[in-house]
């Protein structure tokens, strides 16, 4: 599954366990391409950093869905793409 959109908030730097491993990613939320009024929350893992400004648009490849339990909101586990892929 691919989400696109524009790139609303990006939080660099971070670290989460996936798969057994220690991955740095990046919290990102992004406006829907097709609905902006709806917003993604993503974790591009395997990053540190994204060149992707705020305001710019974003390419991601949905690796796994997560919800939180408590509080209903559903979260994606990326990976950056590019626009040629």
């Amino acid at each position: 599954m691919i989400r696109e959109g524009i790139l609303l908030e990006k939080e660099p730097g971070l670290t989460t366990i996936f798969q057994g491993e220690e991955h740095p990613y990046v919290r990102c939320v992004i406006a829907d391409i097709h609905d902006p009024e709806r917003h993604f929350e993503c974790r591009v893992l395997d990053e540190s950093d994204i060149s992707i400004a705020i305001g710019e648009p974003i390419r991601l490849e949905v690796v796994r869905v997560v919800t939180e339990r408590r509080s209903g909101v559903v979260r994606f586990d990326c990976r950056l793409t590019h626009p040629s892929e």
